[in-house]
């Protein structure tokens, strides 16, 4: 399409833009700045990038203001570049349309209340007394159990399951084989015999929730496991019973949160970072990766290491630890030296 199709879509979405260059130039993709090719669009957000802007074949390029030169390449002017390439990369490449039904090989119990512009695809089966929202998408091989309810404008990736009594709210999308609302790791110990204990509560999921690819949800104990609004959970990330998640949070692969953890608003946590139970993180913290968190975190900020400490002071003890040997050498030499000065 031609940039100013783009350009016009972007307007519609509120943003702000200014253009330098030719906006009837056709463009077909997105790409990298130096791996660009004719016809493609690109982003910097970067200043150590800056001089890809010279030699990139890309037609048009997203940048802020301040970076604005004499490139050869029409140049879109905004506050977010990285935002606004996710609104064009969207643009560019919609999502695949699913044909809307229910396919013949689903089983549907009668007793679900599914809306007439729901998709639901082969082999895929939904249980009783299910509720299923306008335009929500069930992938092949799903499993939505007794009582879940789904909202609108959902999609549920293959071979997703989602156990009996969750909710999920509007425009959630779980990625494939992701499981919601297993049981969590409840057990007694009586004289080395390990008891189950049933769990009874349910996984609550606000709207605007992204859920990667073979993550597991633990429903709670006795309350409810709740990840709120607007969040992004990545692959392989598992959250035990009655963990709470807070609105805005992003959590990357691998991470572990133990039962009845609650992590505040608007927190990131960055790859194999492990939460120990029953604690409890304030709003707008920042986990650096592998961070080993064993403690409440009352106090906003970056944290890092094991057992998690501010950033900062991670830094400095991690300089130091590195300085050990050296440090112990010396501690040698000067305590010889001591011996034969005492002799």
């Amino acid at each position: 399409m031609q940039l100013k199709k783009i350009l016009s879509h972007l307007k519609s979405k509120g943003v702000v833009l200014e253009l330098i260059g030719d906006d009837s130039v056709e463009i077909t993709q997105v790409s990298g700045l130096d791996i660009a090719k004719p016809g493609e669009i690109s982003f910097l957000t970067d200043k150590k990038y800056l001089t890809h802007l010279n030699t990139t074949q890309a037609e048009a390029v997203i940048l802020q203001k301040n970076l604005a030169g004499d490139f050869p390449c029409s140049q879109i002017l905004v506050d977010n570049p990285y935002y606004i390439y996710a609104l064009v990369a969207q643009f560019l490449n919609p999502m695949l349309l699913s044909v809307k039904g229910i396919h013949k090989s689903a089983q549907v119990d009668a007793s679900a209340s599914v809306d007439d512009s729901v998709t639901i695809q082969e082999n895929a089966v939904v249980q009783s007394n299910v509720k299923i929202g306008h335009n929500t998408v069930i992938s092949a091989g799903a499993v939505l159990e007794s009582g879940v309810v789904i909202g609108t404008s959902c999609r549920i990736g293959s071979n997703v399951t989602i156990c009996h009594d969750c909710v999920v709210g509007d425009n959630v999308f779980i990625e494939a084989g992701t499981v919601i609302g297993g049981d969590g790791f409840g057990w007694a110990n009586n004289q080395g015999q390990w008891v189950k204990i049933p769990q009874v509560g349910r996984v609550l999921i606000g709207n605007n929730v992204s859920i990667g690819n073979n993550a597991t949800i633990d429903r709670g104990a006795i309350q409810d496991t709740v990840i709120e609004d607007n969040c992004i959970i990545d692959n392989l990330v598992h959250i035990a019973h009655n963990v709470e998640i807070g609105s805005g949070s992003a959590i990357a692969g691998q991470t572990g949160f133990a039962g009845s953890t609650t992590l505040g608003k608007n927190c990131t946590v960055a790859g194999q970072v492990g939460f120990s139970g029953h604690i409890e993180i304030t709003d707008n913290v920042h986990f650096l990766a592998k961070s080993g968190v064993t403690h409440n975190i009352n106090e906003s900020g970056a944290y890092a290491g094991f057992p998690a400490v501010k950033a900062s002071d991670w830094q400095k003890n991690s300089v130091r630890i590195r300085q050990l040997d050296k440090l112990a050498k010396q501690v040698k030499a000067l305590q010889k030296q001591v011996d034969l000065l005492t002799e």
